[in-house]
């Protein structure tokens, strides 16, 4: 079943390192949990397996070491028995709300002393929107490696972050192989960002989630070796970029709706558009004699003012006289005026953003 809640897990450090008998392995895992839905997420419990035991699909055999804490008071963590770990709310019913993120940190973990892959269970018992539903199951495969590995610890210093922030990639290294990172489409030579074995760079704004993979390749005994660690980076309300869009759920193209007011005294107002979208409205008037105009005047950025209008005038007068209904497209930074004049009438329009943002009022 697929998971209503989300799951990331970081390592330190990356890969593991096993015990040997000269040095314990000591690691911490980090298990960050986040709803990225629409709606609050009810969660009962989870619980994280780490595999007890000794051998290479193995974490460790002293589960008893372990300490289980959780950066969010409402929540809270216990170590069940044998390498079982539950993070539930303080509070039976507390949601989760969209967006939300809670860090389970495992720290003491001592590693068992074979190199192999583990599999970390992990199994929630929560709803989005509804009454609680039936335990998901999810997993994360772990690697241990030994003490002398090309490249180890390879983290951002933020797991998400907002959309156009950046992050500082490091990572612990031996000095000596080329090292390589590579996100979307780049590949960057990174062996200038490393000093005393230690790596560091920062990225460029970030405006979706995005994976980066660092490799360290060089030669050993005359064979290449070629050794890499993967992270990746979320971003919060990102810029998407896709073709074809089958959507399960609601689509909703508009933003919050927005009254803007219409002054009856002739008198204008500018905004200014912080995203695509539409103004709609109407004036009417309750005179014969009188016509009633409402103009909205856009200067889209780099082009020239288009002028859209419409009037109100009826020879019967009174409260039978039709509406002048008026529609305007805006794009994104464009200025807009608007101005109203007549006497003895009713107009109002309606913001409705394509994106994120109320019109602002604006002074040149």
């Amino acid at each position: 079943m697929t998971t209503v809640l989300g799951y990331r897990v970081h390592t330190s450090p990356s890969p593991l390192r096993i015990s040997t008998a000269a040095q314990e392995g000591r690691a911490t895992v980090e298990v960050v949990v986040t709803n990225d839905g629409p709606e609050p997420a009810v969660c009962e419990a989870v619980s994280v397996t780490l595999p007890s035991g000794t051998g290479r699909g193995s974490l460790t055999a002293r589960p008893e070491d372990i300490s289980a804490t959780v950066d969010d008071p409402a929540w809270a963590a216990e170590h069940r028995g044998g390498g079982v770990f539950a993070l539930r709310p303080a509070a039976p019913g507390t949601p989760l709300p969209p967006g939300g993120r809670i860090r389970l940190t495992l720290a003491g973990i001592v590693v068992d002393g074979v190199p192999g892959t583990v599999t970390m269970d992990i199994a929630e018992t929560a709803a989005a929107g509804g009454p609680v539903r039936s335990t998901a199951v999810t997993g994360a495969r772990l690697t241990k490696a030994a003490p002398d590995a090309l490249l180890e610890d390879f983290r951002p210093d933020r797991a998400g972050v907002s959309n156009g922030e950046t992050v500082t990639l490091t990572w612990k290294c031996r000095e000596g192989p080329d090292f390589d990172l590579f996100f979307d489409d780049q590949r960057i030579p990174v062996n200038g960002f490393i000093s005393d074995g230690n790596g560091s760079w920062t990225s460029h704004p970030l405006t979706r989630a995005t994976a980066f993979m660092l490799l360290a390749s060089t030669t050993e005994d005359g064979r290449p070796v070629t050794y890499g660690l993967t992270t990746a980076v979320t971003v919060d309300v990102p810029d998407l970029e896709v073709g074809d869009l089958d959507a399960n759920g609601t689509v909703r193209l508009f933003g919050q709706a927005q009254e803007i007011p219409v002054s009856t005294q002739s008198e204008a107002m500018t905004y200014f558009a912080d995203t695509d979208g539409v103004l709609t409205g109407y004036v009417k008037t309750t005179r014969t004699d009188v016509m009633a105009e409402l103009s909205v005047l856009v200067t889209p950025p780099g082009l020239r003012r288009q002028k859209f209008a419409t009037q109100s005038w009826d020879v019967r007068g009174g409260t039978d006289n039709q509406e002048a209904s008026l529609f305007v497209p805006v794009p994104k930074d464009a200025t807009i005026r608007v101005v109203s004049k007549g006497e003895d009438f009713t107009a109002s329009l309606t913001w409705f953003p394509l994106g994120t943002g109320p019109l602002r009022e604006y002074t040149p």
